[in-house]
């Protein structure tokens, strides 16, 4: 097994698998939630955090992103601890970006004060719709009203977050998808992310869409519902700088944008991936056999806390060898290809020169009839050393993609 170096990795995700239910289109590791088993599973974390800091503890943070799973399911004193914890084991910069996913139906006023009190300067949350019908079929457990509500009160408390929506749902009408991106906007949130409906493997939606019960809408549709959103969030002064995220001048999401240009990044807890700029190794998406692994003596966090041990390294044994990891290294073309999509990902796109500087060779010696081609159906552009998606070509991104990667 190749040794890895994260010695470069300045973000650091962290998965909290917890939900009170499954969404039937998500395909996240999630179990289901229960006070017990968070309390468990943070002794477990802390246990990893620690084996992580004594291989990167010299490392400079910058982002910090808190995922799940639903991480606003779980009180605020265990991020709180989580978020010192980090601090103490590793060094941040100042004004590092520290991002927690929150769902409308999970948060409330005290908590969302919890969470900044607890470090966060940043919230994403889940809307997705202000359509009753939409959100019910979705699975969401919040409502339109709801939805307001929870926006406006992050508002008030957090100048820093955003706002997910999700379109192209079977039924969904063009109108219908403009009212929620009216009252999106009428929130003025700095950052917005927009997301067509993917239909993915061991879904429910994924049974129902290949038994032809689900019926998704058509391409056009799906496109005029993307060019509309594009149209309106660029006058609201939104900046396009992602296929699928626009912000406000200041607030682009920092942790995001470290994947897109290719960057390492750390990461905690079951199914969670790690990349050092060559291999990804990714804990197992099992949480009984990951609590198995950290914390075979199944402690309690909370007990931890209360003998004031939290601190205490000692009771973290270093250089556990970890074999609930799996570990996937690119080839060489595998990862040109990589940070060649993820690149056009982005308004930028794809830089000759910081292609050769990463790989040593033209991006034309390595993909010239791919971008060729690319360019011959107007989904990209070439200009100033650099190619980039056309609007059309961000509408059928993923046929650009896949050139790339079924060379």
């Amino acid at each position: 097994m190749p040794n890895l170096n994260f010695s470069l990795a300045n973000a650091l995700y962290i998965h909290l698998p917890f939900c009170s239910s499954k969404c039937p289109y998500c395909d996240f590791y999630s179990v289901k939630y229960s006070k017990q088993r968070v309390d468990l599973y943070w002794f477990a974390l802390f246990m990893e955090l620690e084996e992580l800091s004594q291989k990167v503890n010299n490392n400079l943070l910058q982002t910090i992103y808190i995922g799940g799973g639903t991480p606003s399911l779980i009180e605020p004193f265990y991020i709180r601890e989580l978020i010192k914890k980090i601090k103490k084991n590793f060094k941040l910069i100042p004004t590092a970006e520290i991002t927690v996913e929150v769902n409308p139906a999970s948060i409330n006023e005290d908590k969302i004060i919890g969470l900044k009190r607890a470090g966060v300067n940043r919230l994403s949350v889940g809307i997705q719709s202000f359509n009753d019908q939409h959100l019910d079929f979705l699975g969401r457990k919040s409502s339109s009203e709801k939805n307001k509500k929870i926006l406006t009160l992050i508002d008030q408390y957090f100048g820093n977050y955003s706002a997910d929506l999700i379109f192209a749902l079977p039924e969904q009408s063009l109108n219908e998808f403009a009212d929620d991106l009216e009252t999106m906007l009428s929130f003025k949130p700095p950052h917005i992310s927009l997301y067509n409906l993917e239909i993915h493997e061991n879904t429910p939606f994924y049974k129902r869409y290949h038994s032809g019960e689900l019926k998704l809408p058509s391409e056009e549709l799906d496109a005029e519902m993307y060019e509309l959103a594009v149209d309106n969030l660029k006058a609201a002064d939104y900046q396009h700088y992602e296929i699928s995220n626009f912000s406000q001048r200041g607030y682009r999401a920092r942790h995001n944008y470290l994947y897109w240009l290719f960057e390492p990044y750390l990461a905690l807890g079951p199914g969670a991936a790690a990349f050092d700029g060559s291999c990804r190794s990714q804990n197992i998406a099992d949480l009984n056999q990951y609590l198995d692994h950290y914390n075979p003596q199944k402690r309690s966090f909370k007990e931890l806390i209360s003998d004031g041990a939290a601190d205490n390294s000692n009771l973290f044994p270093p250089n556990i060898e970890s074999k609930i990891r799996t570990l996937n290294c690119l080839e060489p073309k595998e990862k040109m290809a990589e940070y060649s999509f993820l690149a056009l990902r982005t308004a930028q796109g794809l830089f000759y020169h910081k292609f050769y500087s990463q790989f040593k060779v033209g991006v034309k010696k390595v993909f010239k009839e791919e971008i060729e081609e690319l360019k011959s159906k107007q989904l990209i552009k070439e200009g100033n050393e650099r190619i980039y998606l056309t609007e059309r070509g961000k509408e059928l991104a993923n046929e650009v993609f896949l050139k790339f990667l079924l060379d």
